[in-house]
Order: structure tokens, then C-alpha cells, then sequence
């Protein structure tokens, strides 16, 4: 039987800027010094409605025991349905804080503590990791105003933000989305320069800016993992310490094993506390490359049967969106591909792109392609699936 206590979980309702991270920071550290339970939900905000704070409340369910050993509760994104929540221990949440604080993760050894930009919300674990390993690291991170709404993200701002920063070396994480805003700009460019490590998680990477970024010398690092598992866990396809896989003969579905993997998913209404006892497998499926590091191939629910035949709607899109002029994308299950771009730009480019889908995975991948302006993400940076299926499916 679990392990359950009455403990004071501290819900604490986090404003988008700057005053939202100090406020979580303060939260998290009181946590780790006390016999209380951290769970930050987001405050009301042009990007969350009442109705989506409330499913997060009830994800948290802080009226409910908690396990002895959690220090924390985080919430998953929802990107595809409600939001679940999810209890960790201090060593669950802190389990690559030294990895990844010393460099390593990036194939560097640092002789100083870094200094965190935080740029993603910390009301999800890529943000919470950022306050953790700061905690970790005796320092305090410096908030972008953009964080979780305050302001749209801007080049201009992280720039800024970085020339602030001297003589400690400035570490960072962010979503694609973000990479990509940053690359096509002088200032966020230079500024990416100025970091000693830049961890890149959320989602998959466009193969173009993954040769940009390695052509301006980035230390660079594309992480793996979800709130489950306290966040990434592997690192461009290399494990941390600790951390192992295995995959699925029949799917390649990846069940995670390591010391970052959560207590458990929190009880709910009908459901009991559900252990994970250092073991989760995921929704995501992956192959070993020929060097020896997992990829990512995409999620189990992403594959499609058309004519008999599986086709992956992650593959289409990676295929789309390295095409200069394409600034994002979301495959449909019905095979229609939504395209973030200019309509005369990807006029030019649309035949290509469909002789490239055919060479690679076969005429029957071809979608029909709908331009778009914008495609409905979440304060993390992931694409809102479900919001995305409500406007177009």
C-alpha cells in the first residue's frame, strides 16, 4: 500500500513575468526546507481561461494525501486531453540537477555554478527544472517578462537579458519555437553565443535549425522527457546518469527506468494514487540510430492507417517544416496538413515538399495542405492539440 500523508500541500497561483518566477522560487525552495507539498498552477491570464486553471486545480487535487516523500506536484500539458498530476521527491526532481549544472550535458566541464535565464512557464516542469537546478546551483534565475504570457517572446528581450549576465556562465532552456524565433534574429543569435549551455526540449527540432545552430558553434544539447520523469532525462539521445530504456518489440513504444521518474500519478475522483516505482512508459515510440543515441520518431497516437499502410503524421510534418518560408505545422489524423506560412511562399515550395514526402514515406503520405496564420499552443510552447482539433479537425 502506498505511502500516504496529510501533509500541507501550498497551491500557489503564479502570475505570468518575472514576478510569477521569484514568487515560484521562493515556493520551491520553502518546499525543499519544509514538510510542505510545492504546486504551482497558472493565475488567470490571456493565455489560461478559468476553465483550464480549474482542470489544473483538479489535476493537483490538493485536498487529497499525498506520498511522504513528494515535495512537489506538477501538472502534464494537456496538449492532448486533461492535464494529469504528478507527485515528485526531491531526488526524483533534483536527479540530473549536477549533470546538467556542470556542463555535461552539453560535453562541457564548467569551473562555475551557472546563472539560469528562465523563459518557460514554472507551472510545468521545463520551467520548475530551471528553479530547481538553480536552487541547486546556490543562485537565482534571472525571469524573462515574456514567461507564460506577461509579454510575447521577444529576441530583442533575451538579448538584453543575457548582456546583463557577466562573468558566470548563462545557461538556458527552450522550446523549438523559441530556438527558431532567436536564429532568425542578429541580436538573438549573438545572444545564443553567449550561452554556455542551451537545452532544447518540448518537441522535435527542425533539421534546419539544428545545422544553424551547429554552424554558430551553440553548445547545444535536444532533451527527452515529459513531467513523469521530472523533465528531460535523456540528452541529443544519450541517457542521464542512471537512466536507461527499452523499447517495445512489436511498437518501439519507450518505457523510461531511472531515478527521475516520478512518484506517481496523483488520486483523482475515481482513481487511486498510481505508482510508478522508478518505471514509466510513454505514448511515444523511437529507434536506435546508427550511433547509438535514441531518436525520437514521435508519438504512438501520431500514426495513421491509410490503405493499410501506418503513416507517421510526426514524419510528415519534420519534412514540411524543414522547408525555408514553413514556421510550423500540425498533421490532421485525416491527413491534412496545417501550415504556418506565407501562402505565395509556400506556393513556391509545395511541389517540393510533396516529391520529398513521396521519397521518403511513399505517395500515400502526401496530405492536402491548408495555410494558416498561427496554429493554438500552450504557455509551454507545445502546440494545443486540442484546440488545434476544435478549429480544424
Amino acid at each position: 500500500m502506498a505511502d500516504s500523508t496529510n501533509r500541507k500541500i501550498e497551491v500557489s497561483e503564479i502570475v505570468p513575468g518575472s514576478s510569477g518566477v521569484a514568487a515560484a522560487f521562493d515556493a520551491l525552495n520553502a518546499a525543499l526546507d519544509s514538510n510542505r507539498v510545492f504546486a504551482p498552477i497558472p493565475g488567470q491570464s490571456r493565455h489560461y481561461s478559468q476553465h483550464q486553471i480549474g482542470a489544473i486545480r483538479a489535476a493537483v487535487n490538493p485536498h487529497a494525501p499525498c506520498q511522504s516523500q513528494s515535495v512537489a506536484i506538477l501538472t502534464t500539458s494537456g496538449s492532448t486531453g486533461n492535464p494529469r498530476g504528478v507527485e515528485l521527491s526531491a531526488a526524483q526532481l533534483g536527479a540530473m540537477n549536477e549533470f546538467v549544472n556542470s556542463g555535461a550535458a552539453v560535453g562541457a566541464r564548467l569551473d562555475a555554478r551557472p546563472r539560469w535565464v528562465c523563459a518557460l512557464p514554472v507551472t510545468s516542469i521545463a520551467g520548475v527544472n530551471v528553479l530547481s537546478r538553480s536552487i541547486a546551483a546556490g543562485t537565482v534565475p534571472v525571469a524573462l517578462e515574456s514567461v507564460a504570457g506577461g509579454s510575447i517572446f521577444n529576441p530583442d528581450e533575451f538579448a538584453h537579458v543575457v548582456a546583463r549576465l557577466t562573468n558566470e556562465p548563462i545557461f538556458v532552456s527552450l522550446v523549438p519555437t523559441q530556438l527558431r524565433r532567436l536564429l532568425s534574429s542578429q541580436a538573438g543569435a549573438l545572444a545564443l553565443k553567449q550561452c554556455a549551455a542551451i537545452l532544447i526540449g518540448g518537441g522535435p527540432t527542425p533539421t534546419n535549425d539544428f545545422l544553424q545552430a551547429q554552424d554558430l558553434g551553440l553548445n547545444i544539447t535536444y532533451t527527452y522527457g515529459m513531467t513523469e520523469s521530472a523533465g528531460g532525462c535523456f540528452f541529443s539521445g544519450v541517457s542521464g546518469p542512471g537512466t536507461d530504456f527499452t523499447l517495445d518489440p512489436d511498437n518501439s513504444q519507450i518505457t523510461i527506468n531511472g531515478p527521475s521518474i516520478a512518484q506517481g500519478y496523483r488520486p483523482t475522483e475515481t482513481t487511486a494514487f498510481t505508482p510508478f516505482n522508478g518505471s514509466f512508459t510513454t505514448d511515444d515510440y523511437a529507434h536506435v540510430n546508427s550511433l547509438g543515441k535514441l531518436e525520437i520518431l514521435g508519438r504512438l497516437d501520431d500514426i495513421v492507417l491509410i490503405n493499410g499502410v501506418n503513416v507517421s503524421r510526426t514524419a510528415i510534418c519534420k519534412i514540411i517544416e524543414n522547408n525555408s518560408g514553413v514556421h510550423g505545422c500540425f498533421v490532421l489524423p485525416n491527413l491534412t496538413a496545417l501550415v504556418v506560412a506565407e501562402a505565395t511562399e509556400f506556393e513556391n515550395v509545395s511541389a517540393d515538399i510533396r516529391t520529398q514526402i513521396a521519397l521518403q514515406l511513399g505517395s500515400i503520405a502526401i496530405p492536402t495542405f491548408r495555410v494558416v496564420s498561427q496554429l493554438p499552443t500552450l504557455p509551454n510552447g507545445k502546440l494545443d492539440q486540442v484546440a488545434i482539433t476544435n478549429l480544424y479537425g
